[in-house]
Protein backbone atom coordinates (compact mmCIF):
# COMPACT_ATOMS: atom_id res chain seq x y z
CA UNK A 1 0.00 0.00 0.00
CA UNK A 2 1.42 3.22 -1.05
CA UNK A 3 1.70 6.27 1.78
CA UNK A 4 -2.02 7.68 1.91
CA UNK A 5 -3.78 5.21 -0.33
CA UNK A 6 -6.19 4.42 2.88
CA UNK A 7 -6.49 8.11 3.25
CA UNK A 8 -7.68 8.46 -0.24
CA UNK A 9 -10.29 5.74 -0.60
CA UNK A 10 -11.44 6.85 3.08
CA UNK A 11 -11.62 10.34 1.44
CA UNK A 12 -13.62 9.18 -1.94
CA UNK A 13 -16.16 7.21 0.41
CA UNK A 14 -17.06 10.36 2.69
CA UNK A 15 -17.30 12.68 -0.76
CA UNK A 16 -18.97 10.30 -2.04
CA UNK A 17 -21.58 10.51 1.01
CA UNK A 18 -21.50 13.96 0.93
CA UNK A 19 -22.12 14.61 -2.45
CA UNK A 20 -24.84 12.33 -1.98
CA UNK A 21 -26.93 14.55 0.89
CA UNK A 22 -27.48 16.98 -1.15
CA UNK A 23 -29.15 15.33 -3.87
CA UNK A 24 -32.05 13.82 -1.27
CA UNK A 25 -35.79 14.74 -1.56
CA UNK A 26 -38.34 14.01 0.89
CA UNK A 27 -39.05 10.22 2.25
CA UNK A 28 -42.30 9.01 1.84
CA UNK A 29 -43.15 9.66 5.14
CA UNK A 30 -43.40 13.31 3.93
CA UNK A 31 -40.10 14.80 6.37
CA UNK A 32 -38.47 18.02 4.62
CA UNK A 33 -34.85 17.02 2.83
CA UNK A 34 -31.55 17.02 4.82
CA UNK A 35 -30.03 20.58 4.69
CA UNK A 36 -27.06 20.51 3.09
CA UNK A 37 -23.63 20.67 4.53
CA UNK A 38 -22.29 24.12 5.25
CA UNK A 39 -19.56 25.33 2.90
CA UNK A 40 -16.06 25.28 3.57
CA UNK A 41 -14.81 28.37 3.76
CA UNK A 42 -10.99 29.52 4.29
CA UNK A 43 -11.61 32.02 6.97
CA UNK A 44 -13.94 29.64 9.11
CA UNK A 45 -12.40 26.42 8.71
CA UNK A 46 -8.86 26.09 6.72
CA UNK A 47 -7.21 29.27 8.39
CA UNK A 48 -7.46 27.95 11.99
CA UNK A 49 -5.67 24.34 10.87
CA UNK A 50 -2.90 26.38 8.63
CA UNK A 51 -1.99 28.94 11.50
CA UNK A 52 -1.51 25.10 13.61
CA UNK A 53 -0.19 22.60 11.94
CA UNK A 54 1.53 24.37 8.99
CA UNK A 55 2.50 28.03 10.10
CA UNK A 56 5.75 27.05 11.82
CA UNK A 57 7.16 25.81 8.63
CA UNK A 58 4.89 27.92 5.70
CA UNK A 59 4.11 31.12 7.20
CA UNK A 60 6.76 32.73 4.60
CA UNK A 61 9.85 33.40 6.63
CA UNK A 62 10.41 29.18 7.48
CA UNK A 63 11.60 26.21 5.75
CA UNK A 64 8.54 25.71 4.32
CA UNK A 65 9.00 28.83 1.83
CA UNK A 66 5.64 29.52 0.48
CA UNK A 67 3.48 31.76 3.27
CA UNK A 68 0.31 29.19 3.72
CA UNK A 69 -0.72 32.03 6.05
CA UNK A 70 -1.81 34.61 3.13
CA UNK A 71 -5.28 34.29 2.06
CA UNK A 72 -4.35 34.68 -1.27
CA UNK A 73 -1.88 32.74 -1.82
CA UNK A 74 -3.40 29.30 -0.08
CA UNK A 75 -6.47 30.15 -2.63
CA UNK A 76 -4.04 30.02 -5.58
CA UNK A 77 -2.87 26.74 -4.06
CA UNK A 78 -5.99 25.08 -2.36
CA UNK A 79 -5.46 22.20 -4.99
CA UNK A 80 -1.95 21.48 -4.20
CA UNK A 81 -2.57 21.64 -0.61
CA UNK A 82 -5.56 19.19 -0.71
CA UNK A 83 -3.65 16.51 -2.48
CA UNK A 84 -0.18 17.18 -0.05
CA UNK A 85 -2.41 16.79 2.98
CA UNK A 86 -4.96 14.09 1.68
CA UNK A 87 -2.21 11.42 0.73
CA UNK A 88 -0.72 12.56 4.27
CA UNK A 89 2.35 14.36 2.83
CA UNK A 90 1.85 17.43 4.36
CA UNK A 91 1.78 17.98 7.57
CA UNK A 92 5.03 15.60 7.26
CA UNK A 93 5.00 12.58 9.36
CA UNK A 94 4.71 12.64 13.16
CA UNK A 95 4.38 10.08 15.97
CA UNK A 96 0.65 8.92 16.32
CA UNK A 97 -0.72 10.57 19.39
CA UNK A 98 -3.34 7.52 19.77
CA UNK A 99 -0.23 5.24 20.69
CA UNK A 100 0.68 7.26 22.79
CA UNK A 101 -0.07 11.13 23.57
CA UNK A 102 2.92 13.94 23.49
CA UNK A 103 3.07 17.64 23.66
CA UNK A 104 2.68 19.83 20.83
CA UNK A 105 0.78 16.94 19.22
CA UNK A 106 -2.26 19.13 18.74
CA UNK A 107 0.35 21.46 16.29
CA UNK A 108 2.19 18.71 14.71
CA UNK A 109 -0.80 16.54 12.80
CA UNK A 110 -4.40 16.88 11.46
CA UNK A 111 -7.47 14.47 11.93
CA UNK A 112 -8.73 12.70 9.05
CA UNK A 113 -11.49 14.99 9.46
CA UNK A 114 -9.63 18.27 9.60
CA UNK A 115 -7.79 16.41 6.22
CA UNK A 116 -11.40 16.17 4.20
CA UNK A 117 -11.95 19.67 5.01
CA UNK A 118 -9.14 20.82 2.67
CA UNK A 119 -10.24 18.52 -0.08
CA UNK A 120 -13.87 20.19 0.49
CA UNK A 121 -12.46 23.58 0.26
CA UNK A 122 -10.48 23.32 -2.72
CA UNK A 123 -13.45 21.47 -4.47
CA UNK A 124 -15.61 24.10 -3.61
CA UNK A 125 -13.12 26.76 -5.60
CA UNK A 126 -11.41 27.67 -2.06
CA UNK A 127 -13.91 30.25 -1.24
CA UNK A 128 -13.03 32.83 1.31
CA UNK A 129 -15.93 33.34 3.33
CA UNK A 130 -16.46 36.37 5.61
CA UNK A 131 -12.99 37.49 7.53
CA UNK A 132 -15.54 37.93 10.83
CA UNK A 133 -15.29 34.24 11.09
CA UNK A 134 -11.69 34.37 11.13
CA UNK A 135 -9.97 33.16 14.37
CA UNK A 136 -8.22 34.94 16.66
CA UNK A 137 -4.99 35.97 16.50
CA UNK A 138 -2.95 33.26 18.19
CA UNK A 139 -1.23 34.12 21.24
CA UNK A 140 2.07 34.31 22.18
CA UNK A 141 4.08 31.51 21.45
CA UNK A 142 5.10 29.52 24.29
CA UNK A 143 9.16 30.43 25.36
CA UNK A 144 11.76 30.47 27.54
CA UNK A 145 11.42 34.01 28.78
CA UNK A 146 14.43 34.12 31.83
CA UNK A 147 16.92 31.08 30.90
CA UNK A 148 18.98 30.29 33.07
CA UNK A 149 21.93 29.08 30.43
CA UNK A 150 22.23 30.18 26.84
CA UNK A 151 24.15 28.27 24.27
CA UNK A 152 24.87 30.28 20.61
CA UNK A 153 26.62 29.17 17.93
CA UNK A 154 30.14 31.27 18.12
CA UNK A 155 29.65 32.93 15.09
CA UNK A 156 27.22 33.50 12.00
CA UNK A 157 27.22 30.70 9.32
CA UNK A 158 27.44 31.07 5.93
CA UNK A 159 24.85 27.90 4.49
CA UNK A 160 26.02 26.35 1.60
CA UNK A 161 23.64 23.93 0.27
CA UNK A 162 25.18 20.35 -0.98
CA UNK A 163 23.81 19.39 -4.58
CA UNK A 164 20.27 18.00 -2.90
CA UNK A 165 19.82 20.83 -1.10
CA UNK A 166 20.75 19.58 2.11
CA UNK A 167 24.06 21.04 4.57
CA UNK A 168 24.66 19.01 7.74
CA UNK A 169 27.04 21.31 9.62
CA UNK A 170 28.49 20.94 13.31
CA UNK A 171 29.76 23.20 15.54
CA UNK A 172 31.68 23.39 18.95
CA UNK A 173 29.55 25.96 21.29
CA UNK A 174 30.77 27.41 24.43
CA UNK A 175 29.89 25.73 27.41
CA UNK A 176 28.15 28.34 30.27
CA UNK A 177 28.30 26.10 33.23
CA UNK A 178 30.90 26.97 36.16
CA UNK A 179 29.48 24.23 38.39
CA UNK A 180 26.73 20.83 37.61
CA UNK A 181 23.32 21.92 37.00
CA UNK A 182 20.47 20.11 35.58
CA UNK A 183 17.99 20.81 32.58
CA UNK A 184 14.67 20.82 33.18
CA UNK A 185 13.62 22.45 30.06
CA UNK A 186 15.24 23.18 26.17
CA UNK A 187 14.13 26.01 23.64
CA UNK A 188 15.89 25.61 20.10
CA UNK A 189 16.30 29.33 19.25
CA UNK A 190 16.16 29.51 15.03
CA UNK A 191 18.29 31.89 13.85
CA UNK A 192 16.79 31.87 9.95
CA UNK A 193 13.91 29.63 9.62
CA UNK A 194 14.33 30.00 5.69
CA UNK A 195 16.94 27.40 6.21
CA UNK A 196 16.96 25.45 9.09
CA UNK A 197 15.58 22.24 9.32
CA UNK A 198 16.14 20.76 12.05
CA UNK A 199 19.05 20.81 14.59
CA UNK A 200 20.02 18.92 17.71
CA UNK A 201 22.44 19.46 20.60
CA UNK A 202 24.81 17.11 21.75
CA UNK A 203 27.53 16.62 24.73
CA UNK A 204 30.39 15.19 23.37
CA UNK A 205 32.21 12.73 26.34
CA UNK A 206 35.06 12.30 24.80
CA UNK A 207 36.12 16.15 24.35
CA UNK A 208 37.36 15.66 21.03
CA UNK A 209 34.59 16.24 18.69
CA UNK A 210 35.07 16.23 14.61
CA UNK A 211 37.90 13.91 15.08
CA UNK A 212 35.38 10.97 13.93
CA UNK A 213 35.30 13.63 10.70
CA UNK A 214 38.44 13.95 10.06
CA UNK A 215 39.42 17.05 11.46
CA UNK A 216 42.32 18.41 13.00
CA UNK A 217 41.97 18.80 17.00
CA UNK A 218 40.49 21.85 18.67
CA UNK A 219 38.72 22.75 15.04
CA UNK A 220 35.59 24.58 16.00
CA UNK A 221 33.51 24.29 13.12
CA UNK A 222 33.54 21.16 10.30
CA UNK A 223 30.73 19.79 8.29
CA UNK A 224 29.08 16.48 9.28
CA UNK A 225 26.82 15.04 6.56
CA UNK A 226 26.72 11.88 7.80
CA UNK A 227 24.62 12.22 11.43
CA UNK A 228 25.65 11.52 13.34
CA UNK A 229 29.11 9.64 12.98
CA UNK A 230 30.51 9.70 16.48
CA UNK A 231 29.52 7.05 18.79
CA UNK A 232 30.57 9.58 22.49
CA UNK A 233 27.90 11.84 21.21
CA UNK A 234 25.14 11.96 23.83
CA UNK A 235 21.89 13.45 22.66
CA UNK A 236 20.60 16.29 24.85
CA UNK A 237 17.54 17.68 23.29
CA UNK A 238 16.65 18.16 19.06
CA UNK A 239 14.30 20.02 17.03
CA UNK A 240 12.35 20.31 14.72
CA UNK A 241 9.49 22.70 12.59
CA UNK A 242 7.15 22.08 15.11
CA UNK A 243 8.36 20.93 18.50
CA UNK A 244 8.07 23.99 20.87
CA UNK A 245 9.48 24.38 24.79
CA UNK A 246 10.15 20.94 25.60
CA UNK A 247 9.82 20.60 29.64
CA UNK A 248 10.59 17.84 32.13
CA UNK A 249 8.09 17.01 34.57
CA UNK A 250 8.98 18.33 37.85
CA UNK A 251 11.43 16.92 39.70
CA UNK A 252 13.23 15.71 36.86
CA UNK A 253 16.53 17.25 34.70
CA UNK A 254 19.18 16.35 32.36
CA UNK A 255 22.68 16.34 34.00
CA UNK A 256 25.34 18.99 32.74
CA UNK A 257 28.83 19.58 33.75
CA UNK A 258 31.50 22.06 33.65
CA UNK A 259 34.20 21.55 31.23
CA UNK A 260 32.05 19.24 29.10
CA UNK A 261 32.58 19.53 25.50
CA UNK A 262 28.79 20.52 23.79
CA UNK A 263 28.28 20.40 20.15
CA UNK A 264 25.46 22.07 17.95
CA UNK A 265 24.01 20.20 14.89
CA UNK A 266 22.75 21.87 12.53
CA UNK A 267 20.65 20.39 9.28
CA UNK A 268 19.68 23.10 6.57
CA UNK A 269 17.52 22.52 3.63
CA UNK A 270 16.34 24.72 0.69
CA UNK A 271 16.80 25.17 -2.93
CA UNK A 272 20.24 25.33 -4.92
CA UNK A 273 19.58 28.92 -6.48
CA UNK A 274 16.92 30.37 -4.85
CA UNK A 275 19.49 33.39 -3.92
CA UNK A 276 16.85 35.64 -2.88
CA UNK A 277 16.69 34.81 0.13
CA UNK A 278 19.39 34.87 3.51
CA UNK A 279 21.80 32.33 4.14
CA UNK A 280 23.48 33.37 7.26
CA UNK A 281 22.12 31.47 10.64
CA UNK A 282 22.86 32.03 13.96
CA UNK A 283 21.17 29.35 15.96
CA UNK A 284 21.28 28.19 19.50
CA UNK A 285 19.60 26.79 22.69
CA UNK A 286 18.06 28.36 26.17
CA UNK A 287 17.37 26.08 28.90
CA UNK A 288 15.81 26.20 32.06
CA UNK A 289 18.74 24.83 35.44
CA UNK A 290 17.56 23.12 38.63
CA UNK A 291 21.24 23.78 40.69
CA UNK A 292 19.49 21.03 43.07
CA UNK A 293 20.19 17.40 41.97
CA UNK A 294 16.35 16.67 40.80
CA UNK A 295 13.92 13.81 42.52
CA UNK A 296 14.79 11.99 39.04
CA UNK A 297 18.20 12.28 37.14
CA UNK A 298 17.04 11.49 33.23
CA UNK A 299 19.42 10.30 30.87
CA UNK A 300 19.27 9.27 27.37
CA UNK A 301 19.97 5.67 26.27
CA UNK A 302 19.37 4.39 22.32
CA UNK A 303 17.44 0.81 21.47
CA UNK A 304 17.08 -1.05 17.89
CA UNK A 305 18.26 -3.52 16.44
CA UNK A 306 22.09 -4.24 14.80
CA UNK A 307 23.51 -5.28 12.74
CA UNK A 308 21.22 -6.25 9.65
CA UNK A 309 21.26 -5.70 5.83
CA UNK A 310 18.15 -4.95 3.55
CA UNK A 311 17.78 -7.10 0.81
CA UNK A 312 17.68 -4.55 -2.63
CA UNK A 313 14.04 -4.78 -4.07
CA UNK A 314 12.69 -5.00 -0.58
CA UNK A 315 9.50 -3.41 -0.56
CA UNK A 316 8.90 -4.09 2.80
CA UNK A 317 11.86 -5.17 4.57
CA UNK A 318 11.22 -5.13 9.21
CA UNK A 319 14.21 -5.52 11.64
CA UNK A 320 13.39 -5.45 15.36
CA UNK A 321 14.77 -5.72 18.80
CA UNK A 322 13.68 -6.49 21.89
CA UNK A 323 16.27 -5.29 25.19
CA UNK A 324 14.87 -6.76 28.51
CA UNK A 325 15.03 -4.40 31.62
CA UNK A 326 17.40 -6.24 34.21
CA UNK A 327 17.24 -3.59 36.47
CA UNK A 328 15.14 -1.28 39.07
CA UNK A 329 11.65 -0.31 37.20
CA UNK A 330 12.37 2.66 34.76
CA UNK A 331 10.67 5.92 33.12
CA UNK A 332 10.22 7.01 30.04
CA UNK A 333 9.35 10.23 29.73
CA UNK A 334 9.93 10.64 25.51
CA UNK A 335 11.24 9.04 22.39
CA UNK A 336 13.04 10.47 19.20
CA UNK A 337 12.74 7.68 15.94
CA UNK A 338 15.84 7.72 14.16
CA UNK A 339 16.25 5.92 10.94
CA UNK A 340 17.82 7.11 7.57
CA UNK A 341 16.52 7.91 3.87
CA UNK A 342 14.59 4.48 2.99
CA UNK A 343 12.93 4.32 6.67
CA UNK A 344 9.26 4.42 6.24
CA UNK A 345 7.98 3.47 9.62
CA UNK A 346 8.84 2.39 13.27
CA UNK A 347 6.73 1.08 15.95
CA UNK A 348 8.03 0.96 19.97
CA UNK A 349 6.41 -1.02 23.17
CA UNK A 350 6.59 -2.16 26.51
CA UNK A 351 6.14 -6.04 26.17
CA UNK A 352 5.27 -6.54 30.02
CA UNK A 353 6.55 -9.32 31.97
CA UNK A 354 3.02 -10.80 31.72
CA UNK A 355 2.33 -10.59 28.11
CA UNK A 356 0.08 -8.00 27.78
CA UNK A 357 1.72 -4.97 25.86
CA UNK A 358 1.92 -0.61 25.67
CA UNK A 359 2.55 1.46 23.06
CA UNK A 360 5.19 3.23 23.16
CA UNK A 361 5.88 5.02 19.47
CA UNK A 362 3.89 3.90 16.07
CA UNK A 363 4.43 6.42 12.89
CA UNK A 364 5.37 6.39 9.27
CA UNK A 365 9.19 8.09 9.25
CA UNK A 366 10.23 11.13 7.57
CA UNK A 367 13.99 11.72 7.13
CA UNK A 368 13.85 15.58 6.70
CA UNK A 369 11.20 16.34 9.48
CA UNK A 370 12.87 14.15 12.93
CA UNK A 371 11.71 14.90 16.32
CA UNK A 372 11.87 14.50 20.11
CA UNK A 373 8.35 13.64 21.28
CA UNK A 374 7.68 14.10 25.10
CA UNK A 375 5.20 11.77 26.41
CA UNK A 376 1.88 13.67 28.50
CA UNK A 377 2.53 10.98 31.48
CA UNK A 378 6.39 9.00 31.54
CA UNK A 379 5.98 5.54 30.08
CA UNK A 380 6.89 2.88 32.83
CA UNK A 381 9.06 -0.06 32.17
CA UNK A 382 9.06 -2.42 34.97
CA UNK A 383 11.94 -5.03 35.81
CA UNK A 384 11.84 -7.81 33.65
CA UNK A 385 9.94 -5.99 30.80
CA UNK A 386 11.18 -5.45 27.33
CA UNK A 387 11.55 -2.71 25.05
CA UNK A 388 10.92 -3.63 21.60
CA UNK A 389 11.70 -1.29 18.72
CA UNK A 390 10.30 -2.08 15.14
CA UNK A 391 11.58 -0.90 11.79
CA UNK A 392 10.46 -0.77 8.56
CA UNK A 393 12.09 0.00 4.94
CA UNK A 394 11.50 0.03 1.28
CA UNK A 395 14.52 -0.48 -0.88
CA UNK A 396 12.85 -0.66 -4.31
CA UNK A 397 13.89 1.64 -7.41
CA UNK A 398 10.44 3.60 -6.71
CA UNK A 399 11.35 4.39 -3.42
CA UNK A 400 11.46 7.86 -1.76
CA UNK A 401 15.11 8.72 -1.21
CA UNK A 402 16.67 5.73 -3.13
CA UNK A 403 20.10 6.30 -3.77
CA UNK A 404 21.38 3.51 -5.59
CA UNK A 405 19.74 2.46 -8.68
CA UNK A 406 19.80 -0.28 -9.50
CA UNK A 407 19.25 -0.29 -5.51
CA UNK A 408 21.86 -2.30 -3.49
CA UNK A 409 21.79 -4.25 -0.88
CA UNK A 410 21.55 -1.90 2.17
CA UNK A 411 23.56 -2.81 5.78
CA UNK A 412 23.30 -1.04 9.10
CA UNK A 413 25.91 1.89 9.42
CA UNK A 414 26.39 5.50 10.52
CA UNK A 415 26.67 6.98 6.25
CA UNK A 416 23.20 8.10 5.10
CA UNK A 417 23.64 5.90 2.18
CA UNK A 418 23.67 2.97 5.08
CA UNK A 419 20.80 2.14 7.35
CA UNK A 420 19.59 2.53 11.27
CA UNK A 421 16.80 1.57 13.76
CA UNK A 422 17.39 3.79 16.95
CA UNK A 423 14.53 4.72 19.13
CA UNK A 424 16.50 7.44 21.39
CA UNK A 425 15.05 7.59 24.75
CA UNK A 426 15.23 9.98 27.94
CA UNK A 427 15.12 7.75 30.80
CA UNK A 428 14.98 7.62 34.63
CA UNK A 429 14.58 5.26 37.66
CA UNK A 430 11.22 5.07 38.78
Amino acid sequence: MTRGGAVRRARSAVVLVLGTVGIIGCGDDGEAPTSPEPEVTWYRDIQPLVERSCASCHDGAGVGGVALTDAATAQRLASLMSLRVSEGDMPPPVLDPSCRSYEGAERMSLSHEERLLFDAWARDGAPLGDPVESPPPRGAADTIEDPDAALEMPEEHEVSLDADGNEYFCTIVDNPFSEPAWVTAFEAVVGNPAVVHHMAVYRDLGGDAGVGYGVAPGTRAFPCRNPVIELDWQLLHSWAPGVGVTRLPDGAGVRVEPGEQIVLQMHYFGRRGAGARDRRDRSGYRMKLSREPPRAEVYMDVFGPVPFTIPAGAEAHTERSSAPNEGPPLLVYGVMPHMHVLGRSYRAWIERDGGASECAARGEFEFHHQALYMFDEPLRWGAGDRFVTECTWDNTAESEGQLSLPPQDVSWGEGTNQEMCFMIAYLSKE
